[in-house]
């Protein structure tokens, strides 16, 4: 016996089997008239592979419940039973076609006819969710349209598969029952999360619209695992770019609706209705955002920046509800670029993995309400093997961003994937490029980045990731070779690095991002290494040159008002362009820290030490962020305080230093000379050079013979090395020979010393001795008055 002849027979008389019309894999369907009312029905039974999974008697008592649900866009469901065991439920024949029929026909659907469908669909959502009944599968399938108006069927009907599978297998999923249909599933419905709400409705909407609108679904072409697993891995596509002629508000009404994070989207539908009947929906005049996202819309628009973005408010990735790591909605989204690994490469092409990371990192920061961690603390992570959730909890963020990058000729591979705290892949994808032609790479990764946590770039704000660059591929390979050297940080290495700025700069004159290299890296090597007024000009005039090449280069900006302040010993004017650097990316982490260098060196701790906090926030693991306050704190002769920063400065790393031993100089000035001593012993034998704090403590000590040992030293190094004359005259006010400090003095004078005119803006206790000399005194207001 036939499954029609066996339904007919439990039905009996009151129904008349007339046909089968199909069905899928969720039922047989055939239509039927209920002889008492000469009406016509539709019976849907459920396949024989369900016998035994489910309590018919469950299935029936979900059924009544959501026979309950009367809307003018519902179909209703009349009555469930069973035959030999087969659940099967009633409803009202509707004349028409699905709406699935209708794409299949029709390619593309009016704008006006699509809004006013899915109006219709999200008014009947909106009606059952009142209800507490959530449909679970809304699809085109399940869309009936009948006389100019959409209906949508088969309500209720997962809940109550789903409540009645009494065995708790995967059965369903294997007969193709999952709760959901792979193309339009919520992550949380392909996650299995037990807690999945109305918004699973509001998510399946928005890829029905998405299709509606395009003609094709966002995952079309791949196989149902394979959707499955994007609907919880990969962004959408931006709607616009599949149909340009959508109006802005309906676009981004569909974009919210998909969002990963149910908290991310509208949420009720009756949201979706509201913003449906928005005079702007069909002319592009309103901006559908949330009411949070509006506020932050104000607030930027007050500040001037009303062009720069709008972000989509919460998560832009799906993770299960009891272990979400989105971000809370008053709080930016927070990522971490970690260093790209080099695969099947050597050392030669090292570059290019630490390359691409840093400039990856430089575009996201760029982009407002993201905030991304600095180099310095993801640089730690590099061949380590810490779990993401140690290493997200260590840098402060909800995600990470990995790569490899796989060399080969001529051709540069890399694979990025976005994950979670939990290690969970919520995007990946692989990036190709010519071998020296990366830009195009970084463009796809930092705008597939931003669209996966909907950040919405706005056209200035590509402006300023692309800010510095060059169409020489040439150019741009011996760049990405030059910050390799540069942040090795050391004299070889900076002097490297400028040879390959050069030879950049060579192939194109105007090439931003190489003058502004070639700016940091003789900033670098001035002071420490090379006459300090001689390498300031030379870095201000790169980062002039920077500047002037391209004005939104934030890193340009930056160091162009510092070396103002270094070379020409102009502080306000410094200050002035530093600030127009900083507001171009405020979470700059080379703009923090010379803003605060900047603060350090022209005597006012307090803001040295705000701007130490504030690059701590976006590089918690950077030593230069504790010791940049360690400095500060010392010099304003807050000694506890700086004792302990500097211990923070040396657990992160003990080798980075801003001022020669900062402890030691602490210690110091607390009195504790033998420990202060041995700290400048450790001193010398490192760098391998005499220590002027060690030639001051002798001094403080009495030990004048000690003392001008090593200021000797220091006078013999000078004729082979860079030796600022100031830190010499340190030495000699320490042990009281104020004739032999001014001398020394005033040859920094000459010099231009920029370490002499920062010194002049403290009253250290190290040349607090001077001034009662009319001389230091003199000196003193020449240097503090004087500008080049």
């Amino acid at each position: 016996m036939t499954l029609r002849d066996r339904l007919q027979h439990t039905l009996g008389t009151t129904f008349t089997i007339e046909r089968e019309l199909g069905g899928g894999g969720m039922s047989r369907v055939f239509l039927a008239t209920e002889t008492a009312f000469a009406r016509r029905v539709v019976v849907k039974v459920l396949p024989a592979e369900m016998s035994g999974q489910l309590s018919v008697e469950r299935f029936k008592r979900e059924i009544s419940i959501a026979a309950r649900l009367q809307h003018a866009h519902i179909v209703p469901l009349l009555a469930a039973g069973e035959v030999d065991g087969l659940p099967y439920f009633t409803m009202p024949f509707v004349e028409g076609e699905s709406l699935r029929a209708q794409l299949n026909a029709q390619r593309e659907i009016s704008v006006a006819d699509a809004v006013r469908m899915l109006r219709e669909i999200a008014s009947a959502l909106s009606y059952a969710h009142a209800h507490d009944v959530v449909h679970r599968d809304i699809k085109p399938d399940n869309v009936l349209l009948s006389g100019g108006a959409a209906m949508v069927t088969d309500f209720g009907v997962a809940k109550a598969l789903h409540s009645a599978n009494s065995t708790n297998s995967e059965g369903l999923t294997s007969v193709g029952m999952s709760l959901g249909t792979p193309a339009y599933m919520s992550p949380e419905q392909a996650t299995a999360d037990p807690l999945v709400d109305h918004r699973a409705d509001i998510y399946a909407w928005g890829m029905l619209a998405y299709e509606l609108l395009t003609g094709q679904s966002p995952f079309a072409g791949r196989t149902p695992r394979q959707m499955v697993a994007a609907q919880v891995t990969e962004a959408p596509e931006d709607i616009r770019k599949r149909r340009a002629d959508l109006p802005l508000a309906l676009a981004q009404l569909v974009m919210r609706s998909i969002e990963k994070a149910p908290d991310s989207r509208p949420q009720s539908a009756d949201e979706l209705v509201r913003a449906l009947d928005a005079p702007g929906t069909l002319s592009g005049g309103a901006s559908l955002l949330t009411p949070v996202a509006n506020a932050l819309r104000r607030r930027i628009a007050a500040l001037g920046g009303a062009l720069l973005l709008i972000a989509v408010i919460g998560g832009a990735w799906y993770a299960k509800r009891s272990a979400t790591v989105a971000a809370p909605a008053n709080e930016e989204l927070t990522l971490a670029v970690l260093p790209i690994e080099n695969i099947g490469g050597d050392s030669t092409t090292e570059y290019l993995a630490d390359g691409m990371t840093g400039e990856l990192s430089s575009a996201l920061k760029k982009i407002p309400g993201l905030q991304v961690s600095g180099e310095m603390s993801t640089a730690r992570f590099k061949h380590t093997h810490e779990s993401p959730a140690n290493i997200a909890r260590q840098l402060g963020v909800h995600l990470l961003l990995t790569g490899k990058l796989q060399p080969g000729v001529g051709r540069v591979r890399v694979q990025m994937q976005l994950i979670d705290t939990l290690g969970r892949q919520l995007w990946a994808h692989t990036f190709n490029s010519a071998s020296k032609d990366n830009f195009a790479m970084q463009d796809s990764i930092t705008g597939d980045v931003a669209s996966e946590m909907r950040l919405v770039l706005s056209p200035k704000t590509v402006a300023i990731t692309r800010a510095g660059r060059t169409v020489n591929a040439e150019a741009h390979d011996l760049v990405m070779r030059g910050q390799f050297e540069k942040n090795r940080v050391t004299e070889q290495g900076l002097r490297n690095a400028i040879v390959y700025f050069k030879q950049a700069l060579a192939l194109d004159p105007h090439y931003a991002q190489a003058n502004a290299g070639l700016a940091f890296s003789y900033d670098i090597l001035a002071d420490v290494y090379a006459p300090s007024h001689e390498y300031h000009t030379l870095a201000l005039e790169a980062a002039k040159k920077a500047v002037e090449d391209d004005s939104l280069l934030p890193e340009a900006r930056t160091i162009y008002g510092y070396e103002i302040a270094a070379a020409n010993w102009d502080f306000p004017g410094g200050l002035a362009e530093m600030k127009r650097g900083l507001a171009l990316n405020p979470n700059s982490t080379d703009a923090l820290f010379i803003m605060g260098l900047y603060h350090w060196v022209s005597g006012n701790e307090a803001k040295a030490v705000e701007f130490a906090e504030r690059l701590k926030v976006v590089d918690p693991l950077s030593p230069l962020a504790a010791r940049l306050k360690a400095d500060a704190l010392l010099w304003g002769e807050k000694y506890p305080e700086a004792l302990l920063a500097d211990s923070i400065a040396s657990a992160i790393d003990p080798t980075v230093q801003n001022a020669e031993q900062t402890k030691a100089s602490v210690l110091r000035d607390m009195g504790r000379y033998d420990e202060a001593v041995s700290g400048f012993l450790a001193f010398e034998k490192a760098f391998n050079q005499p220590s002027w704090g060690l030639a001051m403590t002798y001094g403080r000590m009495g030990k004048r013979n000690d003392a001008l040992r090593v200021i000797q030293a220091l006078e013999e190094r000078r004729k082979t090395h860079w030796v600022d004359g100031v830190f010499i005259g340190m030495g000699y006010a320490a042990i009281g020979d104020k004739d032999k400090a001014m001398e020394w003095f005033e040859t920094a004078g000459r010099e231009k010393s920029f370490s002499l005119r920062a010194f002049m803006n403290w009253d250290f206790p190290w040349t607090r001795s001077m001034n009662s000399d009319p001389r230091f005194v003199a000196l003193r207001k020449r240097v503090l008055t004087t500008t080049f």
